[in-house]
């Protein structure tokens, strides 16, 4: 059995895969969206770590953030 990894930090960017520029009105926003997402964790050290994100989730930048392993795979969300 594999340990969850959990990071916590500040999301420094989110890097959008390529494809991702190339979305139009007929593509279907309310799925889950791969990602990398940089994390400086409370030691300053970055991590690059791919996630599974909505796509209005560039609102976290700047924020305190928790990424952790879900069944859909490693996701984000907001820490006070």
């Amino acid at each position: 059995m594999s340990e969850a990894i959990q990071i916590k930090g500040r999301l420094v960017c989110l890097h959008w895969p390529k494809g991702s520029a190339d979305a139009t009105l007929a593509f279907d926003t309310t799925q889950l969206q791969s990602a990398k997402a940089e994390i400086e964790d409370s030691a300053g050290v970055t991590h690059l770590v791919d996630v599974i994100v909505q796509w209005d989730s560039d609102y976290l930048i700047g924020k305190e953030v928790s990424a952790s392993a879900s069944e859909e795979g490693t996701t984000l969300t907001e820490t006070s």
